[in-house]
This record gives C-alpha cells, structure tokens and sequence, in this order.
C-alpha cells in the first residue's frame, strides 16, 4: 500500500514537471514561430564586422578608388580616444582645454553587399550612436548627417545602393568642440567614434516605425492601454492594410487584442493613435517584480503579413510626494542608487551589449533600486536591462555645466526629443532629466539663456511624455530659482571633499526644503574621490584614501536616511571613469567610484550593498589592505559589512563576541605575521561567510 502511495505522489509529481515543461515548451515554440514571421517581413542584420578606419580628415573619404592602405581594420563599436586622454597633454599650458585630447575628425569605411532579391524593399542604415557629429555617404552619394553624439539615427539609404553587387559606405566622424552642440565641455572624456551597434534593416513598402505603448490610468485591478503606431507607405501608390495588435502577459499569455483596417496614400507616413483596450488585474512592474508584458503589432496588406514589431512594455504608477517621498503603486519607496558613465578601462566607451548589462546587473548586486544615466541617454542595452532587472532610471539630454544660444537651444530640444521617443516604452525610466550644474559657470548677464532653455525643455518634455516627470541637477543657483522650472529639485552635493563638512549637508538640505516645500527634492550627485586599494588608519581631507571616501558616505546616508523628504539619493558614481580635466592621485580619472574603472569593488561598495540589498551580505574590511603594521598589544578596529541579524567573527581560530546590530566593529590586537579572520553572518535560515587572511608587521619602538 505504502509503495502504491509513493507511486501515486511520483506520478503526480511527473505529471505537474510535464505540465510545466509543456507550458514552457509552448511558450519557446509561439516565441520561435514570432521570430520566424518576423525574419520573413523585416531584416536586421548587425552591421559592426570589417570597417576600416582612420584618424584625421580627408578631402573626399568617400571617394570608392581611396586607397585604404594607411587605414586601419576595425570592428564596431570603436573610439578613437581610448588612451590619448590618459596623456600628459594637461601639462602644456598653452593647449585649451578642449584639445587635451584628440577632439576630430576621422573616417570609417566598408564595403557590404546587397542581394538581387532584396529590390523592391526599403534598406535603411541604423547607428545606436556615433559622437559627435555623423555624415554619412554610400556609393559617393550624400545620404545625410546627424548632430548629437549619443542618440540614435538612421537613415533611408535605398535608392544610393546597388542591388546584387558591391556597395560602399563612408561615415565622418567628428568630436570637436562646437559652441552650438551639447555638450562643449565637462567632468568627463568626450570619446569620438562610432560607439555603438550598427544594423542594416531590410523592411517593406509598405511597413511600421518605432511604436509608443501608453499605460493610462493604471490601477491593480485594470490599466488601459494606447499605442500610438506610424505606419509608413513608400509604394507610389494608395494601399488598404489590416493592422492586427496583441498584448502578452510576462508568461506570453496573450490578454487583450485588437484589429482594424486602414487606408494609407502614396509616399506617405501615417501615425495612429489606437486604444487598443483594458488589460484587466495587470501584473505590476516594481524593482521586486520588474514585470514585462509585449505588444506584437503585425501590418497586413491583401491577406499577406508585411511587417511585424515587438514592443515591451510595464505596467506601473507613482507620484513623488514633497513631505513624504516617492510612491510606487501606491508602496512608499526610498530611492537609492548611483550615477553611471559609460566608459571602462581598456575600451573607453565602445562597450559591447554584454558589458552594459554587467554593469547594470553589477548596480542591481549593490543593492540599489535606482540608476542616473549620466548625463546623456545611453545604450538601449541598458535601458533594456534596468527594465528586466528592476532599476528606476533617471536619463538626461547632455546640456552639462553651460549652455549657448539659439542653435545650441534647437540642437537640444532635438536631443530630447530623440531621447524620449527612442526610450519612451521603457517602464524603468521615471524621471527626463534636462541639464546638470549649467548655473555654476554661467556668467550673470547670461543666467537668462539657462533659465530660458530650462523653460523650453520642460515644456517640450510635457508635451512628448505627460506620465513622466522632469528634473535638473544644480550644484548652486544664482538669479533667478532656475529649479522651479522642473517637477523635480535635484542637488548635487560635495560638501566635506571639495569644500565645508560632512554637517553641513543636512544644513544645506534643511535650508533648501524651506525654500522649496512644494517640490520634491533628490540628491542627483553626492561622492568622494578614493584610490582603490589605497589605505590610511587616520585618514584626512582630501587624502583619496579608501577610508575618507567611507567617513564621507557613512555621513552622508545617515543624514539621508534622517530626512524622508529627500525621495531619493543618487552616489557619484558607480564606477571610476575617465575624466581628462582631473588631476586627482590618478591622472584623467574620476574616481568617486563605488568600483575603479576595472570594476573591481572598493570597500564603499561593500557599505552600500549592507545598507541597500535584501541579499545576505557580509565583507571584512578590507580585503584590498592585507598589509598592515602598528605597536605590540596596540588595539585596532575589526569592521564588518553585513545586512546579517547576526555576526560572528574569530581572529586566529579564536571567537569573539557576537554582535546583533551595525556598526560590526570590534577591537582586536592581531599577532606579528599572518592573521586570519573568520566572519559568519544569519539572517534568518541564510548564513553567509567570508574569510582574509592579513599580514601584521610589528613596528619598532
């Protein structure tokens, strides 16, 4: 009888495995099934194999009979400016600032082929981004160019290729200084290149654009949604179309659907602005459950599928309440998290998708629920990743520390306008941010240009997104309160590094929300510069130690975590980055990393990943200072980082006291030699561990 049971409970068992494994094989299939109707009606081909590339200007580089032989092979994404930021070109005096490295022209070039049965599609050219200014020609012919260096762009280049033959495309790139393009200079390496993905789409007469999906209203029990659809028709002719939408749950169930006709004229492009209806009891997008659903949009003409796209989507609601802070689906939510730059050592800014999404997932593993894209839009890898993992974003236009005029003010109301529309179905993106620190540098007279561009931008921004807010980041005002002009006060704030204490933070904050009780306030920027593995037992300012940067940020996020008005912080910044105008005790490096520019931890990252992550943690500091040296019997202090109810350490095979709340600190003598340390942190059911051994040189009387 027992073994009958068993069998009953190993079949019933096997039976729910296959169910399960069924459901996700029907799931894989209806994925793979999409994929191929989508291959069959669009092409995109990654386009960054076999360019060749040279720095400087040529009259006519895009001339087929150049000869190539001074060129260089490369592959994309590629920069130019990888090392020559990190040369002793700051010490010539009589070099301006924005030629401390190479800021230029250069040319890449490649040859590619068109197939014979592709006629009669639309080829288009599709760059992630190029800095800072692209012009793009394909078989000698101007095809067009694009001002900014971190949107994308592309461009129709049907009529200059030649079907079933050779075809060469020439791309100038320039990254110099132009008081009309945003942005002129900053605390950071303007690397040129194109340094992005690039893609050859291959699509239809008659076929879709990039879709924007709109949650309206949405609650736990219902949301609607719209999507607002360009359909584009290059046929010389009118064409009648059938437009058949669905929307799938994170599961790839399909919960709501719609389908209409249509008629478009010749050599035109329509948008539709569609309700495409209710999805009932929706699952919510939050850092805890960073729910994707999916709209399948397919474009039919004379019973023949002619397009298909894919846009994800999330589901999600909240407000930033002055007094009380920031509110996701109707939870209240302390914002915390780090500002990110896109460069890494090694490879300046040209990173591949899969080191974009180290980076986020990195982020995610510190604990923080919140992520500054500084200061201009980044990858779509990124956002794709803050969307799947569970990251707030706050991404900005790069008007950074001054501002122009009229061409400079166009130039970056286009930014935004790229930046929104490109990113605006991603649920993670919360906040637009439109400039940062421009008030500091700008002389009096002109404080009206800042206040003026401010005031447009904002504008602008309400008009292309009404569900999102704005914000700026301001270092001081002068004139008039240029932050009033966005939803959202953002500060960053150095106080006891470049200049006052660590106290006067809160003090300045206390004074400013006074000023301002009306608005949310967030901590856009707050950090200290430490070289990692660089150590001091008595540090003082500003000794880029390891142990002055953790004296700033223990300070800093307790007068945070005081004040419930401040919605969110942001840390500068997540990793060390290349910055050619510093002179810290690292040359042309940034480095108020949590990591260096590697992204090897340093000890700060530790600390925040004890105060933000729901993970069991546990770090004896440091494990970057395992030389160490004081008096015989002298007393030092053992510091654990853990988010543990419990921690227990021995030191050379002996138990110490066991503590139950932070600061784990104990004071400890370490014997002549080798020592090591043992720490085990519980939380709960989870134990956690870590070990270091550390070396102690006796000094002499």
């Amino acid at each position: 009888m027992q073994a009958d049971k068993n069998n009953e409970k190993i079949s019933s068992v096997f039976t729910i495995i296959k169910r399960e494994t069924m459901k996700k094989l029907l799931i894989i299939i209806a994925c793979l099934i999409q994929l191929k109707i989508s291959a069959q009606v669009r092409e995109v081909d990654n386009f960054n194999s076999g360019w060749k590339f040279k720095k400087g200007d040529l009259s006519k580089g895009y001339d087929v009979n150049l000869i190539e032989s001074d060129f260089l092979p490369v592959n994309l994404p590629h920069t130019y400016n990888v090392n020559d930021s990190f040369d002793n070109r700051t010490g010539d005096d009589s070099l301006d600032i924005t030629y401390y490295y190479y800021r230029g022209p250069a040319w890449y070039r490649k040859i590619f082929d068109i197939e014979e049965k592709d006629k009669g599609k639309r080829i288009f050219i599709s760059f992630e981004a190029a800095n800072a200014v692209a012009e793009v020609w394909v078989n000698e012919n101007y095809v067009g160019k694009h001002i900014g260096g971190y949107s994308g762009f592309q461009f129709d280049i049907t009529k200059f290729v030649n079907f079933g033959s050779k075809n060469l495309i020439a791309v100038r790139v320039d990254n110099s200084y132009n008081y009309d393009i945003p942005p002129h200079r900053a605390d950071y390496t303007m690397y040129g290149g194109i340094y992005r993905d690039v893609y050859l789409i291959k699509v239809n007469p008659l076929h879709l654009d990039h879709s924007l999906v709109s949650v309206v209203n949405p609650s736990e029990s219902s949301a609607c949604i719209k999507i607002s659809i360009p359909v584009v028709n290059n046929y010389s002719s009118n064409k009648n179309y059938d437009l058949f939408v669905e929307i799938f749950d994170p599961s790839n169930k399909k919960v709501l659907e719609y389908k209409n006709s249509f008629g478009i004229k010749e050599s035109r492009a329509d948008p539709l602005n569609l309700e495409i209806g209710k999805i009932a009891n929706p699952l919510l997008w939050s850092p805890d459950s960073p729910n994707l659903y999916r709209a399948q949009i397919c474009l039919i003409n004379d019973g023949k599928t002619v397009d298909v796209i894919n846009e994800k989507f999330g589901i999600r609601w909240y407000r930033f309440d002055p007094n009380e802070g920031f509110f996701i689906n109707g939870k209240y939510l302390k914002l915390h998290g780090v500002n990110r730059h896109q460069d890494r050592e090694g490879f300046g800014n040209a990173l591949s998708n899969k080191q974009h999404l180290e980076d986020m997932v990195m982020i995610k593993n510190v604990g923080a629920n919140f992520v500054r894209l500084a200061h201009y839009q980044q990858d779509p890898a990124v956002l794709n990743a803050c969307d799947s993992l569970g990251l707030f974003v706050w991404e900005e236009i790069p008007v950074v520390t001054s501002v122009g005029k009229e061409k400079f003010k166009d130039n970056a109301l286009s930014m935004l306008k790229k930046m929104i529309t490109q990113h605006y179905n991603h649920p993670s993106i919360i906040i637009w941010g439109l400039m940062n620190e421009t008030v500091r540098d700008q002389p009096d007279d002109e404080l009206y240009i800042n206040v003026d561009l401010c005031k447009s931008l904002s504008s602008e921004a309400k008009k292309l997104d009404p569900y999102r807010l704005t914000a700026q980041a301001q270092m001081e005002v002068r004139g008039e309160d240029i932050l009033k002009y966005t939803d959202i006060r953002g500060w960053n704030r150095y106080l006891g590094w470049y200049s006052g204490k660590f106290s006067d933070f809160g003090k300045f904050m206390d004074e400013q929300h006074k000023l301002a009780p009306d608005q949310p306030f967030i901590i856009s920027e707050y950090g200290a510069d430490s070289k990692r593995g660089y150590h001091i037992e008595n540090p003082t300012y500003p000794d880029f130690s390891e142990e002055w940067q953790l004296e700033f940020h223990r300070s800093y996020w307790k007068q945070i975590m005081e004040r419930k008005w401040i919605a969110g912080s942001l840390v500068w910044i997540m990793f060390d980055f290349a910055s050619d105008e510093k002179a810290g005790n690292i040359l042309h490096i940034n480095q108020k990393g949590l990591a260096d520019f590697n992204r090897k931890p340093k000890d700060l990252f530790y600390f925040y990943q004890s105060q933000w992550s729901k993970k069991p943690m546990i770090y004896i500091v440091s494990h970057t200072w395992t030389e160490r040296e004081g008096k015989r019997n002298e007393k030092k202090t053992l510091e654990i980082f853990s988010n543990c109810d419990t921690v227990e350490v021995s030191l050379n095979g002996k138990s110490l006291e066991r503590k139950y709340s932070s600061p784990f600190t104990w004071k400890v003598e370490y014997a002549e030699g080798k020592n090591i340390i043992e720490a085990v942190g519980k939380k709960g059911s989870a134990v956690v561990s870590d070990s270091l051994m550390l070396n102690y040189r006796i000094k002499a009387e």
